[in-house]
């Protein structure tokens, strides 16, 4: 049975992110009213308004049905940014969570660099300190929202490279005169506001930082895989509903797509991959509400395994549909460029079979 949430979800992404899906996509469009809109409702950062994890993913999942671009801009917005912000400078900051998750505010995570996307350890931007205050000089890359964002989560390390991860930290940066903000055009996920981001020299506030760095970056991380496998299940989703309508319609010597017993396999074989990993995501999201930390291998197994089914489902989908679903304006070519990033964002599959590895390394079976 649905929540609440969840039906909400459903509801509007079909009566008011559907409508816009292809815009967004086709004219790479920003869809900043649609985010207030979100937020007013309550489906921006429900985590904010105290919805358990997993109602929270499977609304995500629904937005994702409609729009990959949407339900990213919700995943950066809620999971990136609101949720480390609320779990480590929560107390000093309850008026900017509430301004991110009502969509008033627009936030932005930068981490990524072009010399080390995946080993973030290796950062180069540079923070030091300057009296009473920090001054942060670098370069961010592929950063969702950064055209548009209010303010920057930016990663910066504050010592020694050769230390690695020891002295990263965290600092909250206003958009100002020294932040440069170059497009990057990007294949799928259109209308996110992907962006080059220079910090030449800002100034923050000391209050401004969180100093166990490293530790938020694993936390948001690991909520953001949660969130991104949400979206991958959500694009397989939306990318099934397409391709059955045309199954059922579309005839072919003599008989209807659907008739033939090939196609109804790829639709039970899609059909129970999605059972599964819904399965899968309840119990990952109830792992890490218990302790984030333990539930890493929960996480990265869900991450892998969501993004790679996904990624056949719509292979599959694309095939029924054959030219209609290879040709502009289909929810399956969207999707089908769409759930790419699914693959290598927040942590690529190599990333994720790693960290799974040193669990089978140190015998951590079932």
């Amino acid at each position: 049975m649905e929540s609440l949430i969840v039906k909400l979800a459903k509801d509007f992404a079909d009566s008011e992110v559907a409508p816009l899906a292809e815009k967004i996509d086709r004219e790479d469009w920003y869809p900043r009213e649609l985010i207030g809109r979100m937020g007013e409702i309550g489906l921006l950062d429900p985590l904010h308004h105290g919805v358990p994890l997993a109602e929270a993913m499977f609304s995500l999942l629904q937005i994702a049905r409609r729009s990959g671009s949407v339900a990213l801009l919700q995943d950066v917005q809620g999971e990136l940014v609101n949720a480390p912000l609320r779990l480590f400078l929560g107390d000093r900051y309850s008026d900017l969570l509430e301004d991110m998750a009502s969509g008033k505010k627009i936030g932005s995570f930068a981490l990524s660099e072009t010399c080390c996307g995946s080993d973030a350890s290796s950062i180069r931007t540079r923070a030091f300190r300057d009296g009473g205050v920090w001054r942060i000089s670098g370069e961010k890359m592929w950063i969702t929202q950064g055209l548009y964002a209010d303010f920057f989560l930016v990663v910066a390390r504050t010592g020694d490279l050769k230390e690695r991860s020891k002295n990263i930290s965290i600092f909250l940066v206003p958009r100002s005169s020294c932040v440069k903000a170059e497009k990057v055009e990007v294949q799928g996920n259109r209308g996110t506001g992907t962006a080059r981001i220079t910090f030449e020299d800002c100034e923050v506030e000391a209050s401004h930082v969180i100093e166990k760095g490293w530790e938020a970056v694993k936390y948001a991380l690991a909520i953001g895989r949660i969130a991104i496998s949400s979206i991958a299940l959500g694009l397989a989703l939306g990318a099934m509903e397409e391709a059955l309508v045309w199954a059922k319609e579309r005839e072919a010597f003599g008989k209807k797509l659907i008739e033939y017993q090939g196609l109804q396999w790829w639709f039970s074989e899609s059909y129970a991959d999605l059972l599964a990993l819904k399965s899968m995501l309840q119990v990952t999201c109830d792992e890490f509400q218990r302790s984030w930390k333990e539930a890493e291998p929960f996480v990265s197994a869900l991450k892998l395994k969501a993004s790679n089914s996904a990624h056949r489902i719509i292979d599959r989908m694309l095939q029924v549909m054959g030219g209609m679903g290879y040709a502009k304006g289909s929810r399956v070519e969207r999707a089908y460029r769409d759930v790419r990033l699914t693959r290598i964002g927040e942590g690529t599959d190599e990333i994720q079979r790693m960290i799974l590895f040193r669990y089978v390394e140190n015998k951590h079976l079932l």
